[in-house]
């Protein structure tokens, strides 16, 4: 059965693996076997955070380390005291005795947290294989898979994914996360970032400007029939915030296909030159009439979005405006027949630009999809092989 333990057992309990974790990764090596030669013996008042017995010194507690140290021919470099220190300031409530050795020299730091108590009831000895006992039927072990406590029945296990705790049959598991990510999930304002669908309506800019060898008639498309489908992968960062709103900066790739569905029953063809359209008929040399006929222009896009994010639960979660480049990867266009239902699929380049881009709009909503606008600032056609068009496309992010 799973339990919340008392959160003072579990703090006090925290803290001790903190510190000896953080002691035996700090240290150079720590001694387990028993039956060590004399060593120099170093007690310090963990609350006054000075050395025991010392009067009218007016050093602090490192310099007064370092001066034993050396007399004793060792060395207290930066990892060695920032180990001590870390088991000074501690939350631990018991004495404790931290062996350090180098090469063939060692030192004994007793850290006493009751300077009436001479006696020192937690020994930590740890061997060079990462295992280790605590005296008073403690144990502790410490591996590539984390380190474990020991005290009788109870015990702590700390992994890389979480703290598990057994205090007296009542078990707790524990899920550490990386507070940086927490922080930007709960930094209290609204975000574009995650995994996006689009669904919209397309259709040509500047139609109106369609003349010369094409008639316009023939560009004509079915409203509902054109359809604009994206997906793509989104990402944010931060520029300034303020209380209410903050600026960021979204980026991402992107998945996108324009489907432009022609009323008439002309059908794109790319000529020698320029494309051009055809009447569909059938193997008889008669002609046909159409129940769809489609030009397809998939894209790959890499959006640059700066965005106005507002706090979480504001009916418009942001307002963004920015850009867009994408890269043709396939066109083709698609016909049926009304009658028969023959299906037909022709791969062309069909003279189309390779490259697209243009510019941006989106407007998140409070409990209803977000609105977008694309529109390309570079026609859709090469110059002088097709008609000057653009494409334009607007609907919901999901």
């Amino acid at each position: 059965m799973k339990t919340l333990i008392n959160m003072n057992t579990l703090k006090k309990i925290s803290y001790s693996i903190i510190a000896t974790i953080a002691f035996i990764i700090s240290t150079n090596q720590v001694m387990a076997k028993g039956g060590e030669k004399d060593s120099t013996v170093i007690s310090i008042d963990k609350r006054n955070q000075t050395l025991l017995n010392q009067s009218n010194n007016t050093k602090t507690l490192r310099e007064n380390l370092q001066e034993l140290f050396q007399k004793s021919g060792m060395s207290l470099d930066d990892d060695t005291w920032r180990g001590i220190r870390r088991v000074v300031n501690s939350d631990l409530n018991k004495d404790t005795l931290l062996i350090i050795t180098q090469s063939d020299k060692s030192i004994k730091v007793v850290i006493n947290t009751n300077t009436k108590n001479s006696n020192v009831n937690t020994n930590v000895n740890v061997n060079t294989n990462g295992e280790g006992t605590y005296n008073n039927d403690k144990q502790v072990k410490v591996g590539l898979g984390g380190v474990v406590v020991k005290d009788g029945k109870d015990e702590v296990r700390v992994g890389w994914n979480g703290v598990y705790v057994n205090d007296g049959g009542r078990e707790t598991n524990i899920t550490l996360r990386d507070s940086a990510r927490i922080n930007r999930k709960n930094s209290g304002f609204n975000s574009r970032s995650g995994f996006n669908i689009y669904l919209g309506l397309n259709s040509f800019t500047n139609a109106s400007n369609i003349g010369g060898i094409y008639n316009s008639k023939d560009f004509e498309l079915s409203p509902f029939g054109s359809r604009y489908f994206g997906f793509g992968w989104t990402r944010s960062g931060m520029i300034s915030k303020g209380t209410k709103a903050a600026l960021k900066i979204s980026y991402g790739l992107e998945f996108s296909w324009y489907n432009f569905m022609l009323e008439n029953n002309a059908f794109i063809v790319k000529n020698t030159d320029n494309i051009g359209f055809a009447d569909y008929r059938d193997s008889k040399g008669n002609q046909v009439a159409l129940s769809r006929n489609k030009l397809t222009v998939a894209n790959i896009n890499i959006p640059i979005m700066p965005y106005v994010a507002f706090k979480k639960g504001s009916t418009i979660t942001y307002i963004a405006a920015g850009g867009y480049i994408g890269y043709r990867l396939d066109s083709y266009t698609k016909t049926k027949e009304e009658d028969s239902g023959k299906k037909e699929w022709n791969h062309s380049s069909f003279f189309l630009n390779n490259v697209r881009y243009g510019l941006a709009f989106e407007l998140g909503l409070k409990d209803f999809p977000d609105l977008f606008v694309n529109y390309d600032m570079n026609n859709l056609f090469q110059d002088n092989r097709g008609p000057k068009i653009g494409g334009i496309s607007f609907g919901i992010r999901l």
